[in-house]
């Protein structure tokens, strides 16, 4: 696959801003549709199966066709038909790709990528998958991800396992950066915001994507590029790029707080160029109230958001990627 038409991926902890980005980026000459999932969802396909028999490519095309998060992309139809004589590595990218592909070509466009923070934890499978494949990192002042996380329902519920998410986060980019050299680019969400045209620009030349200022006219976007049951989740998107969301943590969080988050990931605040405050480190009692309190409102809020909201669309897939990250040491306290 060549440079030139590999997808790219935006990734990041919940709440950095990456669906700015991605509107941002889905008003130039790429398609980005909302996020996927299904690449983690069915990525033991990959590793386990063989899709070098007809029968079963076939199979696993029509399965990430319907997946829940295909759908809401409204591309509608059958599946593609798996051309014949494929290997199973190349039946496995023809058959994720192509809901992407459909997508795009809905949109009037050739090329298409992804923006699924989730991700951030899989870079070196999608790296596999696409060999010439980039992607961008977004990274955020982790007290402001805080802030933010806390009003809707989905990830931490407080700042201890916030500061655990975060700190995980900047973690995992940072070392997908030294694994990939000059395929993985990180960017501040703060120097987005503050500077657009010359972060977007860098960003555009690093993805090979074509820069035009008029892609920063998020404001004008299409509403609808922001699934109906998520449109609460960003309201002050349709105010333009702006810096009003910076540093609200210090007039917002108590000084308790902020001790607690500089305590957990004052190295990842301080490695990132963020301000920091002195540290107070909870009291082992004071951390399994903070970890029973987060397990409590997850859920909770998991009744409120995958059973109510999202009318149980996703139940059997969430289900499938809690088990799987706790059976997994390294990804527990991720969001």
């Amino acid at each position: 696959m060549t440079r030139e038409h590999a997808p790219f991926f935006v990734v990041g902890v919940d709440r950095s801003g990456t669906t700015m980005l991605r509107l941002v980026l889905d008003r130039g000459d790429v398609a980005i549709p909302p996020e996927s999932m299904f690449l983690a969802d069915l990525d033991g396909v990959r590793r386990n199966g063989d899709l070098s028999d007809p029968a079963a490519a076939a199979a696993f095309v029509r399965r990430v066709w319907e997946h829940p998060r295909v759908r809401l992309w409204g591309v509608g139809g059958d599946p593609p038909r798996v051309p014949a004589g494929l290997s199973h590595a190349d039946a496995y990218r023809f058959a994720v790709e192509a809901p992407f592909l459909a997508y795009a070509r809905a949109q009037g466009k050739e090329r298409w990528a992804d923006k699924t923070p989730r991700y951030l934890a899989s870079i070196d499978e999608l790296a596999a998958v696409w060999p010439a494949a980039r992607f961008v990192v977004l990274v955020r002042d982790g007290r402001d991800v805080a802030l933010s996380l806390l009003r809707v329902t989905f990830g931490p519920n407080n700042v201890w396992a916030a500061a655990r998410a975060w700190s995980r986060g900047v973690r995992l980019g940072l070392e997908a950066e030294r694994r990939h050299p000059g395929r993985v680019l990180t960017a501040r969400y703060e120097d987005v915001v503050a500077a657009p045209e010359t972060e977007v620009e860098r960003i555009c030349r690093f993805l090979d994507l074509s820069y035009d200022r008029e892609m920063l006219a998020i404001e004008r976007a299409d509403r609808g590029k922001i699934l109906t049951d998520q449109a609460g989740w960003f309201t002050n998107m349709w105010t333009g790029i702006n810096t009003s969301a910076v540093g609200k943590w210090k007039t917002e969080m108590s000084p308790h707080d902020r001790a607690v988050f500089a305590a957990l990931a004052g190295p990842e605040l301080e490695g990132m160029g963020y301000e920091l405050t002195p540290p107070a480190r909870p009291s082992r009692l004071a951390e399994a109230a903070y970890r029973a309190h987060d397990a409590g409102l997850r859920a909770a809020n998991f009744v409120r958001l995958r059973l109510v909201a999202e009318r149980g669309r996703e139940v059997r897939y969430v289900l499938r990627r809690k088990l799987d990250r706790a059976r997994r040491p390294a990804a527990r306290g991720r969001a």
